[in-house]
């Protein structure tokens, strides 16, 4: 299940970072490979069981990377995202983030809507008495949309295992105004919002691989089936991760 978080669309990072990483040197080139039971954004599911794959670089305050999305049924919404994020910290206890993400799609239910564009720009606050706030806006160019979230972390430290338990909690408001752009006829409007909670384990097994274990929750309201965003219907949908990421 993959949410949209700090990491933007890409959202970025499908899976939790390796701790063992802290207070070493950011990698070069990260892997990640998982098996996701759902593939949630935003508060709506966009696929059931999926394989999902990403190759991240990184180079100083860069990353950039492609994302994609393969469901297991024919029927749900494959997806390729290429992403993009620069960070930089303005003051000791604040760190920004510029994103942009270009995703396409395939088989969406109703059809209507190919690709989108979005940028966005996130602001991560220093940790206050363990948690960690943030704040971020998205705009989606081809959709007309735009997203504001809030999100509070908190990473727990697991002795006896010589991991650490990743936590986040997130909630957000998002308004579009031409949720089928492929689609004839007039747009398709419609605001919305979602909230929900991750929980992720990462356990190093080598000096350049991680395994990652996940479960989540999302859930939305106020959300038009016909004149939304894409995806499934029902609300409260609960998830695993389980993958492995890989670092060189």
């Amino acid at each position: 299940m993959r949410f949209s978080s700090s990491s933007s669309v890409w959202a970025l990072g499908l899976l939790a970072w390796g701790r063992g990483w802290a207070q070493e040197e950011v990698p070069l080139l990260r892997v990640d490979l998982a098996y996701a039971s759902s593939y949630v954004f935003r508060g709506v599911e966009r696929a059931g069981d999926s394989t999902q794959a990403a190759v991240e670089f990184n180079r100083d305050n860069f990353r950039g990377g492609v994302w994609v999305n393969q469901p297991f049924s024919q029927g749900d919404t494959r997806e390729v995202n290429l992403n993009a994020a620069y960070a930089w910290r303005p003051a000791a206890a604040v760190t920004l983030e510029a994103s942009v993400a270009h995703a396409w799609f395939d088989d969406v239910p109703g059809g209507g809507v190919k690709r989108s564009l979005e940028a966005g720009l996130s602001a991560t606050l220093a940790p206050i008495q363990g948690f960690t706030p943030g704040l971020a806006h998205y705009h989606d160019f081809r959709l007309h949309a735009d997203t504001v979230q809030a999100s509070l972390a908190r990473s727990i430290a697991l002795t006896k295992l010589g991991a650490f338990l990743e936590l986040n909690f997130f909630a957000g408001w998002v308004s579009g105004d031409d949720w089928r752009p492929d689609a004839p006829g007039p747009r398709r409007a419609d605001s919305y919002g979602y909230w929900g909670g991750e929980a992720h384990v990462p356990y190093r097994v080598g000096p350049h691989s991680t395994v990652v274990a996940g479960l989540q929750y999302a859930d939305s309201f106020g959300r038009s089936i016909t004149n939304g965003p894409f995806g499934r219907t029902g609300h409260g949908k609960l998830g695993v991760t389980l993958g492995v990421n890989l670092y060189f």
